[in-house]
């Protein structure tokens, strides 16, 4: 997600610390990132365990799902409102981005009671496939210059889900792999045949999703903190990149058997989303309250 760029231009704010704060929330989220990766070569290198027991795993499974859950249905709750009142079509394609995320967080819950077919096609079809690039795609039509372009790019993403949509209801599951004690992202490569072309189509969604997605906020915060507009706004697309970046990061480990940290990373992605677009949407502070308050 980025800001709104087609709203009217924010009145500048001469905040005396503008310059020092962009700056230092990069420095934050490199550390951030820095911990991730440093985390998740831990996973696959063996040196930081995936999980601590059957029972704990479970546990930790139900309290993550059900958090990232809970954040995400607020998100979408107040994208969809934000849709009522102002329309936009890139609104509209966020708040589908983030009900099909909202849904990878419920089929994980489910899965932790049980299996269910049904359940795990949706949680495959939702998070490895739909989230990322349907978010990117609302992107792109807040971004575009070019009408065709993001309608051209909306056509190709539908007709490509709907094929995705019928080959991962059609593939056939290993069932018998199924251990309701473990994370799906941990055992999805032995329920999902190693060979399937859904599992091949995946890197296409998600690199789309990712380039739009945190392209298109680090674009959008590079414009308002080269013009010192609202720094507010830049901080919040600096958090959505944040976020797509450690969903993206975390679901490409767990195609190499890192998917322990998949729940978390939801969890985290969609903390760090939801406070950026907070921020990015909010009311700029104008430049006589900025006065009034400095020191």
């Amino acid at each position: 997600m980025s800001v709104l760029r087609r709203a009217p231009r924010p009145p500048v704010t001469q905040v005396r610390g503008y310059r020092v704060l962009v700056p230092g929330t990069l420095v934050v989220l490199a550390l951030a990132t820095a911990l991730i990766l440093v985390v998740a070569i831990g996973v696959l290198v063996g040196v930081v365990p995936t999980r601590g027991g059957r029972g704990d795993a479970a546990l930790s499974a139900h309290g993550l799902s059900l958090a990232s859950s809970l954040v995400i249905g607020v998100f979408a709750v107040s994208v969809v409102r934000r849709y009522l009142q102002r329309g936009g079509t890139h609104l509209l394609l966020w708040g589908t981005g983030l009900v099909m995320f909202g849904i990878v967080g419920v089929t994980e819950l489910i899965s932790t009671f049980g299996w269910y077919p049904t359940v795990f096609r949706l949680w495959y079809l939702c998070g490895a496939l739909y989230t990322a690039a349907w978010l990117g795609q609302g992107t792109m039509y807040l971004l575009s210059r070019r009408r065709r372009l993001a309608v051209g790019t909306m056509l190709v993403l539908l007709g490509a889900s709907l094929a995705a949509a019928y080959l991962v209801f059609a593939e056939p599951l290993n069932a018998s792999a199924f251990d309701p004690r473990t994370p799906l992202g941990v055992q999805f490569r032995a329920v999902l045949p190693e060979g399937s072309t859904v599992r091949k189509l995946t890197p296409v969604f998600n690199i789309y999703g990712t380039v739009t997605l945190v392209g298109g906020a680090l674009y959008s915060a590079w414009l308002l903190w080269r013009k010192e507009i609202a720094p507010g706004r830049v901080v919040g697309n600096l958090l959505i990149a944040a976020g797509g970046l450690s969903l993206a990061l975390v679901s490409t480990l767990a195609r190499f058997g890192a998917g322990a940290l998949l729940s978390l990373a939801e969890l985290i992605a969609a903390a760090l989303m939801f406070a950026g677009f907070l921020l990015a949407t909010a009311r700029p502070v104008s430049a006589a309250l900025a006065r009034r308050v400095a020191p």
